[in-house]
Parts: C-alpha cells; structure tokens; sequence
C-alpha cells in the first residue's frame, strides 16, 4: 500500500529589509541596521574585522543623518579613540598580570544611536568567559566603551544595548 502526502506548503520567506545608505554603504535590518562591510579596529596589539551597527529605533527606522556624522567622526578619529578605548579599557578592567588583554578581550562591533554617539562592543573571548564576575561583567560576558560623546566602559552588555538600541 502506498502512501501520498499532500507537497508540504513551504514557509513563505521574510524579506530582508535592506538599504544601500550613501554613507554608511549597504545594510540589512535584523533588529537593527548591520552593514554588509567591516571595519579594521587595532587594539591590544590585535586587528579585528567587525561590522558595525545602527541602532533603528521602535519604528525601524532607516539610518538617520546623526548616525551618518556619527560614522564620518568615527572613521576620522580611529586612531586616536582606537588608543583611548584601549587605554579605558586597562584602567577599568584589572586582568591578572599573568593575561594578556588581547587574549582575553575580543572588540565585537561598532555601534550607532539614533542620537549620534558611538561606541565599542566588547566580550571576552571563550576561554576566559567564566572571568565575568570576577571583572564585573555582568549579567553576561559582553560589555563595551561609550566613545562620543563620552569615553566610558560600560560592563553592563543590557546598559549598552540601551544606549546603542
């Protein structure tokens, strides 16, 4: 005896919202506005490759003329906040002085409010995630430095997300 099943209806795929942005380049929503290229950042004697983020809002908006004078400060000021992120960093995280901040450390992405400030998200790496507590990086691993307007290390992952959200 043989068995016919009716073709199983196939899931209609959710279209992708994109924008090709004049200055941020091409971006795809998925909670908020990632970009399709990656930024070069050296910190802690090691390059990292990451994209960067803008925030969308409630209303999922497209990225705002704030977070484009956001990128442009960014990208020509890297060099001198690439060394004051770094230099926060070490003062506000104590590692024990047998680690090395690179080995612990991983810069994650680059992040833009809808307001026009900037900053770094952070995590540590795998092997040194069970140091988050200790470092007081809580309530997960993730954290990140605010850079414009203010410099400030952010060891809450769920502050900065409300900031750069």
């Amino acid at each position: 005896m043989f068995f016919f099943s009716k073709p199983k209806k196939e899931e209609p795929k959710k279209e992708e919202l994109i924008v090709d942005n004049p200055v941020l380049g091409k971006m795809v929503y998925v909670y908020r506005w990632w970009s399709f290229d990656q930024i070069d950042v050296f910190m802690f004697g090691k390059k990292y490759s990451v994209k960067y983020y803008a925030a969308a809002g409630e209303n999922k908006g497209s990225p705002n003329t704030e977070q484009e004078e956001a990128f442009k400060k960014m990208l020509t000021e890297k060099e001198k906040w690439q060394v004051d992120v770094e230099q926060a960093v070490i003062r506000e995280i104590k590692l024990d002085p047998s680690l090395e901040y690179k080995d612990v450390i991983e810069v994650t992405g680059i992040c833009l409010s809808r307001d026009g400030a900037y900053g770094i998200s952070m995590q540590l790496t795998e092997d040194y995630r069970d140091l988050a507590e200790e470092l007081d990086i809580l309530p997960h691993d993730s954290f990140g430095v605010s850079v414009f307007p203010e410099l400030n290390v952010i060891k809450c992952e769920d502050d900065f997300d409300e900031i750069f959200d």
